[in-house]
């Protein structure tokens, strides 16, 4: 950790940040703002892997481009001096800085899976919103949904961050509510027609967070990075001892919570308290839970508010069914509607349940705080400024809940320590109430202390770095963000909503389609809601049927002239095709013609070819018998030649022999025989000069009588 005397970040842009924290790598879950910092110094390093650090100055201009945080260089020096020591950060012999490979390729390891959890999670939401929105266009919801988170996380890491360092501080505009942040952002960048879609798609998104556990990892890895992001800014001192150990505390439950505890809402909150009760226990977190005298007042109050108006009247699964569609039904109600559209339930028996809350809180180790005295002046103050700020931002609460709610604050007040940090504050009130937080919030901070109501989603956070890897813990912690905040108990919305539906429980076989419509009807909700009058009341629900059995009626007949052209496009379309059907079996007649017409000749041809090809084979036939003949009467004028040149060659012979004279042969015994061998001797060399078949055997006849010449001679001549 550094020391007290090291100054703390300042925040230039947080979008800066969350569009790494989207695109690259959430910085991981930390205790300290060193290794916060170590960790955006290494991905400098990892991103900027073609950048030559010359240096500290040069990496804290990367961090400020890169996440928009301007670090004290001397704090940078500090960490950056420990990464060389570890020699994760090496000094080439140019004298520039560069990664470890190994390092390297461990950051860029974390990046490429954030990259593909980002996109896993991007097209699971598209299968699941394309068949149930398909006119919506993904790609400008999925800009819009990143638009949301970063600015849901830019408030929730500040705000958080705030809470450990009341000296930080906090823009108007990051103390807007979750809601407002989603309408304001789709206002501006959704055109109206996509606008509903969109909304019901982002709820969606964090509605189904537990089903996704790619979705829960994804959110809670943005919600580490946007708390550590702000980390950065809190005093040294501050953070040192928020990490070094966690305070005991005595945390007061609000109504709102307490009913999720107790399984009176619908909505993912009522899985985050629960889950706040088994992580203090599992974990053995040092907290007291306690609710106030006045907050068990409220909850009974508010119990047998809506027992007394569901009771006269009789609910049919259908239209039970049709109250969970809406969102403005009351948290109890919309329960009550839950469990009778799935089980068929009567009232009686669903609230007879909730007579004695005190004992079923005491199970859950969850008691009630009594106090003998109250500060009434203190309180009377506190609930004049309520009003005040309720009615310049336009909010509108009863005054029983106005006066519950300055009655627990009041008492927490008193409670809690003179702490920095709300961590360490003793005593912390958890809503759902987001109007009851930012009125504390503004109220603490203008008269000089700390603020003591906490949301949920805050508290989820602060205490992420006391506990182990959970995946319950992330799945609650995601959850946070599926329904920005309760309204307020007792809203003139829910008390409207609920009102309408006890009228329409009135009719008989009420259709169920026609409630779920007159229910999430906006325009017909904000108009009911200002309306006091009974009777008033009932006309303008009335109207709002007779005007949606009109719009009904309107729409069939739309439907009906809809389906008429339709009809009569579909018989020109049938005719038209009838048309093109004669028309291709023309087409196709034609062709068969053609290619009949096409067979005959290519057949023609076929036997022209043949015949062609005969009258070739005959040509040859007869060229080769004409060869044959000249070969035969070549070969007898060659053998009548052999002969005659023989016969010429003999008579040359005799002339030689008596012409030299040769002695030898005269006068042997043997000399005519031997005479006689020489003549068949010159005749077949000869004859095979003239004779190419017979060459072989006449004069390998020629031999043998060369060699019978040569036994003959070694037989001798006469005798004297």
């Amino acid at each position: 950790m550094i020391s007290n005397k090291r100054e703390a970040a300042k925040y230039r842009d947080f979008t800066l940040a969350f569009e790494k924290m989207c695109n690259f790598v959430a910085i991981s879950k930390t205790q300290s703002g060193d290794e916060t910092l170590r960790q955006l110094i290494l991905q400098c390093f990892a991103v900027l892997r073609e950048e030559s650090f010359e240096g500290v100055q040069h990496v804290t201009e990367s961090i400020d481009v890169l996440f928009g945080l301007q670090i004290p260089e001397h704090w940078v020096q500090h960490v950056f001096n420990k990464l060389t020591e570890e020699n994760l950060v090496q000094k080439t012999p140019t004298q520039k800085y560069v990664l470890d490979p190994d390092t390297h390729n461990e950051i860029q390891k974390r990046i490429d899976e954030a990259f593909g959890l980002q996109e896993s999670v991007k097209n699971g939401w598209f299968a699941e919103i394309v068949l149930k929105y398909p006119t919506l266009e993904t790609d400008q919801a999925w800009i819009a949904l990143q638009g949301y988170l970063a600015r849901a996380f830019r408030r929730h890491g500040i705000q958080t961050a705030a809470l450990l360092d009341p000296n930080i501080d906090v823009a108007p505009e990051y103390s807007e509510s979750l809601s407002f942040l989603l309408e304001d952002l789709l206002k501006g960048s959704v055109s109206e027609e996509q606008r509903p879609a969109t909304t019901e798609a982002i709820h969606l998104f964090f509605a189904n967070v537990g089903k996704h556990p790619n979705r829960t990892k994804y959110i809670t890895q943005l919600g580490d990075g946007a708390f550590n992001y702000f980390s950065l800014t809190v005093e040294p001192e501050t953070a040192e001892q928020f990490g070094n150990r966690l305070q005991p505390l005595t945390l007061f439950l609000d109504t709102n919570f307490l009913f999720g505890v107790l399984d009176l809402h619908v909505n993912p909150h009522v899985e985050v308290s629960n889950d706040l009760l088994r992580s203090t226990q599992k974990y053995k977190l040092p907290f007291e839970l306690l609710y106030h005298e006045a907050t068990e007042k409220e909850m009974q109050s508010t119990i047998n508010h809506y027992w007394k108006s569901l009771r006269p009247y009789q609910w049919p699964q259908g239209l039970s069914r049709a109250a969970t569609t809406t969102r403005y039904v009351p948290g109890i109600v919309a329960k009550y509607h839950q469990m009778n559209a799935e089980k068929g339930i009567d009232v009686d028996t669903f609230f007879g349940f909730f007579k004695h809350t005190d004992e079923l809180l005491k199970n859950k180790n969850i008691l009630i705080y009594k106090t003998e005295t109250q500060d009434q002046e203190n309180i009377g103050k506190l609930i004049q400024q309520y009003q005040e700020f309720l009615s310049k931002w336009g909010k509108d609460k009863p005054e029983k809940i106005v006066e519950h709610d300055m009655t627990v604050l009041d008492t927490v007040r008193r409670l809690r320590s003179d702490s920095k940090s709300s961590i360490e504050a003793k005593a912390l009130l958890i809503t759902c109430d987001f109007t009851l937080y930012r009125f504390d919030w503004e109220s603490s901070r203008q008269e000089g202390f700390l603020a003591c109501v906490v949301l949920p989603n805050l508290f989820w956070q602060l205490l992420r770095p006391f506990m182990p890897l959970d995946s319950d813990f992330e799945r609650s912690f995601a959850e946070t963000f599926a329904l920005p905040e309760f309204r307020s108990i007792g809203s003139r919305s829910s008390e409207a909503c609920n009102k309408m539906l006890c009228l329409l429980s009135l009719y008989k076989d009420f259709p169920e389609e026609t409630a779920a419509r007159l229910l999430s009807n906006d325009l017909l909700i904000d108009g009911l809601r200002k309306i006091e009058d009974d009777k008033e009341f009932q006309d303008y629900v009335d109207n709002a049927i007779a005007a949606d059995n009109t719009s009904l009626m309107e729409e069939k007949a739309a439907l009906e002239k809809k389906l008429e052209l339709e009809r009569a496009k579909k018989g020109e379309r049938e005719k038209e095709l009838e048309k093109t059907y004669r028309q291709k079996e023309r087409e196709i007649e034609a062709l068969k013609k053609a290619m009949s017409a096409q067979e005959r000749e290519v057949k023609i041809a076929v036997e022209r070819e043949k015949q062609a090809r005969v009258d070739v084979e005959e040509r040859i036939v007869d060229k080769e018998e004409l060869r044959k003949r000249a070969e035969r009467r070549s070969e007898i004028y060659a053998s009548i030649l052999g002969v005659i040149l023989g016969l010429v060659g003999i008579f040359i012979f005799n002339f030689m022999v008596d012409k030299i004279p040769w002695t030898w042969l005269l006068e042997h015994q043997n000399s005519y025989s031997l005479q006689g061998i020489f003549y068949i001797l010159i005749m077949v060399l000869v004859l095979g000069l003239f004779q190419r078949r017979w060459r072989k055997w006449l004069w390998g006849s020629s031999v043998l009588c060369g060699l019978i010449l040569l036994g003959l001679s070694l037989l001798g001549g006469p005798s004297e």
